[in-house]
């Protein structure tokens, strides 16, 4: 994912807080090396270069299937294929009975960017439940954040973004910030243009799930003005912002 990952919560325990985020650090990575289509091993590059049916795992299976139903609800703003020449959708086929997954033809790849450090960042959170964490911050290369709980001395997590100075209050929120690399250059592919988006700087989306901040904030980037307040309809819940 090529980020770094910065945890910060609320553990009197040094012994359990060590523990977790070794357990933070093991998830992440395994994720990172299931869902990494540059690395010829991992097993999203695998399904890539395939030509008929293979076995994926639990992690990538539930991946394809959430990616697709996003796809979706975002009118296909949001689009793991969008790096495919060939323009046919869906881009895969998912066997549930033998966990198995197929590419739909040779000119179709998937790519999780958009999608992962938010997948990741759930799970994060998840194990941080499950162990007794209520008040932590996530920050997943401070585009990707989750706030647990609140600020133990004040009533939210206070986050603000590099680009545009915006300050946004996070309670048992997420926040995801997508938009042109810092060197100015717009990275992020419009699936209907099959070009790169240019939407503006940045926009940000807050909300309860940090894959679905994610999602969206890429999702909303890449749509036309025209059509955003239709793909938000869908999602109860998040705001967006926009840069100027």
């Amino acid at each position: 994912m090529h980020s770094r990952l910065e945890l910060l919560f609320i553990c009197p325990d040094a012994v359990k807080a060590r523990h977790l985020c070794e357990m933070a650090e093991r998830e992440v990575k395994s994720q990172s090396a299931e869902f990494d289509r540059h690395d010829p091993a991992s097993p999203t590059a695998i399904l890539n270069a395939s030509e008929g049916r293979v076995s994926v795992g639990e992690d990538l299976f539930f991946a394809l299937e959430l990616c697709e139903k996003f796809r979706s609800l975002t009118g296909g703003y949001f689009d793991i294929a969008a790096l495919s020449p060939d323009r046919s959708r869906p881009a895969y086929e998912l066997f549930p009975g033998t966990h198995e997954a197929a590419m739909a033809g040779k000119g179709h790849l998937v790519d999780f960017g958009g999608f992962a450090k938010g997948f990741a960042l759930e799970s994060v959170r998840n194990i941080f439940s499950a162990e007794g964490i209520t008040d932590g911050l996530l920050n997943f290369g401070n585009s990707s954040v989750v706030g647990m709980g609140k600020h133990p001395f004040g009533p939210c997590w206070r986050v603000r973004s590099e680009e545009g100075g915006r300050s946004f209050d996070l309670v048992d929120s997420a926040f995801s910030l997508s938009g042109r690399a810092r060197s100015g250059k717009d990275h992020i592919i419009d699936p209907h243009r099959q070009g790169p988006a240019s939407a503006g700087p940045w926009v940000a989306v807050t909300g309860r799930s940090a894959l679905v901040c994610e999602i969206l904030s890429t999702a909303l980037y890449a749509a036309p003005a025209a059509g955003r307040d239709i793909i938000l309809k869908s999602f109860e819940g998040y705001i967006a912002t926009y840069g100027s």
